[in-house]
Order: structure tokens, then sequence, then C-alpha cells
């Protein structure tokens, strides 16, 4: 076996990465050049086991991203649980080492753990490297090192999660801003964020698209006689039938007070006719009623001139009905 330095080369600039994988590829690339082993990983202890996320390609021991053991039984615990050391050149002088069934299974000699931290000081995991020969005791100066690419891959990993929880957390922003409280809908916003998007490809692909406005019936009287509590609950029950009734890839949208839409694409007259039909019985089911205005997207047009058509023709609709009834 080659002599082994007790030097390595520079560490990698981790602060370039643009995620936890990226730097775990580029410290396993840097160590295996560096300091040649049978196996490099870098893993995650989850769930009872070591986890490996990455691991050098073509490895001595055939294992890959995924494989793993319990955590229970693997170096890695006898190293961070009962402070084994983190370098061993020989294993089978360390007794924690020695007696492992996992490491006997593997024939491993030589070992390498180094801890990842989450932010917390608490264990992610571990960079870690197996070999099945022996290394000279030199091998263990390389720990300050090999410890100091555990601290900035630890650092990387803590950036990568902060982005993650910062982007989640924009993410339900962004929801929470574009969802109407009351029933869960699509908003205004968002109603005309997705009928812009709609517009675009409408002009740029040449899809249909349909709007259908529905504006019901009573709530004014509801409030009156039985209180803003009831008005809410049958707001929320007629946005269940139109949410029901609709495709997934329909846009549905509470545009404020009785006032819904939706947006129908690839939808042409005919059958968003049909579509209102549904609507109107399906509300009649359950007990409410509304009037009903579409209109389809025109091949010059834009999606607010057919908003405002379907909005005409909703109040068609409403005085027909009004004119029926007298």
């Amino acid at each position: 076996m080659p002599a082994q330095s007790s030097t390595l080369a520079p560490p990698p600039v981790l602060a370039a990465m643009t995620s936890f994988e990226d730097a775990s590829r580029l410290v396993l690339d840097h160590l295996q050049s560096q300091v040649p082993m049978g196996m490099w990983t870098v893993s995650r202890v989850i769930d009872g086991r070591q986890v490996y996320l990455e691991v050098t390609p073509d490895n001595a021991f055939g294992l890959a991203a995924g494989d793993g053991p319990a955590w229970q039984d693997s170096l890695c615990h006898e190293m961070w649980v009962h402070d084994a050391p983190s370098v061993a050149p020989d294993i089978s002088r360390v007794p924690a080492y020695s007696s492992n069934g996992a490491a006997r299974a593997l024939s491993v000699a030589s070992y390498v753990g180094i801890p990842v931290y989450n932010h917390d000081e608490t264990l992610f995991g571990t960079i870690c490297g197996i070999d099945s020969e022996t290394r000279p005791e030199s091998f263990a100066d390389l720990r300050p090192q090999l410890e100091l690419l555990g601290q900035l891959l630890s650092v990387v990993r803590n950036l990568d999660a902060r982005a993650v929880a910062l982007a989640r957390r924009l993410e339900l922003t962004l929801l929470e801003s574009e969802t109407d409280p009351l029933t869960g809908l699509r908003n205004r916003r968002s109603w005309q964020r997705a009928c812009h998007t709609e517009e675009g490809r409408h002009h740029r692909l040449g899809d249909h698209a349909s709007v259908v406005v529905i504006d019901l019936d009573g709530l004014k009287h509801v409030n009156d006689r039985d209180g803003h509590a009831a008005g809410d609950a049958m707001i929320r029950r007629a946005a269940a039938v139109v949410r029901g009734s609709s495709r997934q890839t329909d846009v549905v949208a509470r545009l404020g007070g009785d006032e819904f839409a939706v947006l129908c694409p690839q939808t042409i007259a005919s059958q968003v006719a049909v579509y209102a039909d549904r609507i109107r019985s399906e509300l009649a089911a359950a007990g409410l009623s509304a009037s009903v205005g579409t209109a389809t997207l025109e091949r010059a047009g834009t999606i607010a001139e057919t908003e405002a058509a379907a909005d005409a023709a909703m109040y068609a609709d409403k005085r027909r009905r009004r004119a029926g009834r007298v």
C-alpha cells in the first residue's frame, strides 16, 4: 500500500455550493483523491439507521446511496456514543470497533468517522471512510484536517436547511396570501395570476379557455335573518359544490362576497354551457340557487374581456330569473 501522507491538500471551497448534496459530492471526491479508501460516504442518522446519502462510485464494498446499517450496529455509533477514535488506522486495536459485527462482515480494517452537525450541535450524520487494509499510525495525524472538512460540511448542511425552511415559509406565505380564508378557494389575487398565465398560453398555443361567473342568491337575506355565521356557512357550502363540480385542471376562486368564478382551460363554448347547467343543478341539490354566466376566450381577446362578458351574462341570467318569478 502506498505511504499515507499526514497532511491533506487545502479543502474544497464549499461556500460556492448551491446544496448540501453538491458539497457532499465535492468532499467525497476530495477525500478519495487525497486519502484513498475502499469507500467514502456522507451519511445521515435517521429512523434508527445510518443511511448513506452520497457514496464514492465503484467502491470496494459494492455499497450505494440508500444503503447503510442499523445505527446501533455501525462503527459511527461507537465513535459518537462511546467516544471511540474518529480515525482508527487499525480497528483491531480498538475494542469497540474490533467487536463490531458489521465491520467484520465487510472485513473492515481501518476506519474514519467525522461527525456532521445540525445547527444545535446534535448529530446529523457523518463523513465515513472504511478500508479493508490497515493504515500506518501516522494516519491518525489527519484527524484535525478531516474534522475541519466535517465542520465545513456542517455549515453547508445548516445553511441549506435554513434556505429550505425559508423557502417553505415563503411558499406558505404565498399560499396564505392567495387563499380565501373562509372557503379555502383561491382569492382574487390568485385568480388574476392564473388568468394571466392562461391568457399567455392561449395567445402562444391557441388553447381554448372559458370563464364561469357564479353569483349566489339570497346571501343578504340569510345574513339579515339568521346572522353572518349562517351566511358564512352558506358560502362554504356553495364553495364545496363549485369545487366538487369542477375538474382538477379548473381554477376555482371566490372573488368576494357571494361571487365565485371558475377558469376552465381547454374548454369551448358548448362545453362550458354544459358545465354551467351542472353547476346550477348541483347547487339546487344542495339547497342553493345562483345566477350563472359564461364566456369563452376569443383568439384576439383578453381574459379580462372574457371575464367581463361572463359577468354580463351572469347579470342577464339574474334578470331573466327575476322576471320569471314576477
